[in-house]
């Protein structure tokens, strides 16, 4: 006999799926350049966020090395998870597990995972798909840190992207190869094979020179045949929306403004700084008991940033 808290968590996925059948559900990406930036925590506040606004929300874990998703949320590693919808072939629908919060609804990360799970661009446009005939107004992905070539792909196909970075060095640092590593990417599908390969190995040698400036792409595409210069005039149109987590000062939550004159200045990206999000004890905290801050600790200024 099922109890009341699993008939609840059915019932919600029915009318979650029912009540928005045949809307347009938007793609959000939330990534990082570095691990411990607090992409999850800011991941799993974004979607609460949503779903107290009254939108339904569905959660994708897609950090293929560490999903940790579901330990936020106060839930069990599962077996029903992407690993059965990429090899099991299991109808993504099948995989989504509601939770205790209204609305918001889970599906986990690769378990039982010793290392990085290897995943093919096939495969990577199967998710975009399945996700896009999910019937819900929102789902965001975890994408994990790093600018791996599968987190990129769907990180192309969201309507909303959002790189998380805490004021460190090291991850400022990390954050700054990412965009290099996006801008990249982007490039490399309307460029010719030699022109891209010409470009790797300029930046690659301009990295071995320990120069301290950085990489001016446009002044280089405009200097060589074989790209899209019209490529940073769409890549504005939906630009990155940087998040600086764990600001401990004025000069931390300010850092944001500074890295978007930088894009702007080297890269001629236009990123936008969607915010800061003060250092608070009760993240750690909240992570410990397994249940969302902004669950257990509602009314403090940090869930009023989100």
């Amino acid at each position: 006999m099922k109890s009341d808290v699993e008939k609840k968590k059915k019932s919600n996925v029915v009318s979650l799926h029912r009540r928005r059948k045949g809307s347009v559900t938007h793609l959000w990406g939330i990534t990082s350049g570095k691990g411990g930036a607090g992409k999850s925590f800011v991941t799993s506040s974004l979607a609460l966020t949503l779903c107290k606004l009254g939108y339904s929300v569905v959660l994708v874990d897609f950090d293929s090395a560490g999903p940790n998703l579901h330990t936020m949320l106060g839930f069990n590693p599962s077996v029903k998870n992407l690993r059965s919808f990429f090899e099991e072939d299991r109808p993504l629908f099948e995989l989504v597990e509601s939770t205790n919060i209204p609305h918001l609804s889970l599906i986990q990360g690769f378990g039982e995972a010793w290392g990085p799970t290897e995943i093919s661009s096939e495969q990577t446009q199967k998710l975009i798909q399945s996700v896009q005939e999910l019937t819900c107004d929102f789902v965001l992905f975890d994408l994990g840190a790093g600018a791996t070539v599968n987190h990129l792909e769907v990180l192309k196909h969201c309507q909303e992207k959002f790189l998380v970075t805490s004021p460190e060095p090291t991850c400022i640092e990390k954050t700054y190869r990412f965009l290099e590593s996006y801008i990249c990417y982007s490039l490399k599908q309307d460029a010719t094979y030699d022109s891209y390969r010409d470009l790797s190995h300029k930046l690659r040698d301009f990295r071995h020179e320990h120069r301290k400036e950085y990489f001016h792409f446009k002044k280089y595409l405009q200097s060589h045949e074989g790209f899209n210069i019209d490529y940073f005039e769409k890549i504005s149109e939906n630009p990155v929306r940087l998040i600086v987590n764990g600001t401990r000062s004025h000069l931390d939550q300010e850092l944001g403004f500074s890295m978007k004159s930088v894009c702007q200045k080297y890269y001629d990206i236009s990123i936008d700084f969607a915010g800061s999000i003060d250092f608070d004890n009760s993240v750690w905290q909240s992570i410990r008991k397994r249940e969302p801050t902004l669950v257990n600790q509602p009314f403090t200024p940090l869930s009023g940033q989100f």
